[in-house]
């Protein structure tokens, strides 16, 4: 049988094929429309006991086109983090933040009559990390962007996190 498809249509197809499916997954960017530079994150813990603790993850930011594309999520150390944009005297800087709640557990009452406990919250239940669709070492983070012309998601690998001392405020007795 012969359906009038030669071996260069098909092969043509096939490759066509190929390509779609390939444009589809989420692919890195070598070349983004913006720098970064200097990125670091710091550790910090609050002064008081309760006070919880977390860190900033924070880099100089140059962006080529700063109207043309928006910012989506970071992914850094298992966590999925919303980025903001801030113009400071030395430039401007793109940073995260991640508080971690006080792991303290509230006072409960314990009474041999059970409407006395009425009041009691339920145990929460213990974060899990964020599925990222990509293998990161520690010092590396994956920044999504998008275009805001036609919404098409990019992704951009930044290696070389510098992690700072941590910030311990002093405690008040």
């Amino acid at each position: 049988m012969n359906f009038g498809i030669d071996h260069k249509s098909l092969a043509l197809l096939a490759m066509i094929l190929g390509l779609a499916s390939c444009a589809s997954q989420n692919a890195l960017v070598q070349d983004p429309p913006f720098s970064v530079s200097e990125p670091q994150v710091v550790y910090w813990t609050a002064g008081r006991e309760r006070g919880g603790s977390g860190m900033e993850l924070s880099m100089r930011w140059n962006p080529h086109e700063p109207l043309a594309y928006g910012l989506d999520t970071l992914y850094f150390r298992g966590q999925a983090l919303i980025p903001t944009i801030q113009d400071t005297e030395t430039g401007m800087r793109l940073t995260v933040s991640a508080e971690n709640p006080s792991r303290a557990k509230p006072d409960m009452i314990m009474d041999a009559d059970s409407r006395k406990e009425v009041g009691n919250q339920p145990p929460m239940p213990l974060d899990s990390e964020v599925s990222i669709p990509f293998e990161l070492k520690a010092d590396e983070a994956i920044l999504v962007y998008h275009r805001k012309s036609d919404g098409e998601r990019f992704y951009y690998r930044i290696s070389g996190i510098k992690e700072k001392p941590g910030r311990i405020p002093p405690s008040r007795q």
